[in-house]
């Protein structure tokens, strides 16, 4: 059996995206944290996955919500990569807007940013594993970040200026 020492020193080799899962609750206004486990996982229709720890506090309200928000984060918002991953109160500073009405906080200058509906959840481990059914998107300009080996980092250049082929 793999010790969870070991389990997240193999993990945190994995780079990863920086996002913002973002939701809105009547009675507890806008809530959100920084969230890396997050991908897509179908084209059609379009569904991406995020991972939230089921001791989040955001979560409840999330599921409340039936709905949330995602930005993926760039070089300009390392800060909030890390306000968000506080527990801090008041993390809503600055500018955020909506992709839908009534829809979840995004961050305008995200290199991307999608307003999803919860599609369907379940439990894994210690985390809840969320199914969006994407709603509406934005697209950026900004430079990603990832956080790899415990830390954000810039991507650098492109190894390759031709496209690769994912396949799911």
């Amino acid at each position: 059996m793999v010790s969870a020492a070991e389990f997240r020193t193999a993990l945190a080799r994995f780079p990863s995206g920086v996002t913002l899962i973002t939701t809105r609750g009547d009675r507890e206004g806008a809530r959100g944290l920084t969230v890396s486990a997050f991908c897509s996982v179908s084209l059609e229709p379009a569904l991406v996955l995020a991972c939230v720890a089921r001791s989040a506090r955001t979560l409840p309200v999330l599921l409340r919500a039936g709905r949330f928000g995602v930005s993926l984060l760039g070089v300009r918002h390392r800060g909030l990569a890390h306000l968000f991953a506080s527990t801090a109160t008041d993390k809503f500073q600055g500018a955020w807007t909506t992709l839908v009405p009534d829809g979840c906080p995004v961050l305008p200058d995200a290199v991307f940013a999608m307003e999803c509906l919860v599609h369907r959840t379940f439990t894994a481990g210690d985390h809840e594993v969320i199914i969006g059914a994407v709603e509406a998107v934005a697209i950026g300009e900004e430079e990603a970040i990832v956080f790899h080996n415990r830390a954000l980092r810039h991507l650098g250049e492109p190894m390759s200026a031709e496209p690769v082929a994912v396949h799911h």
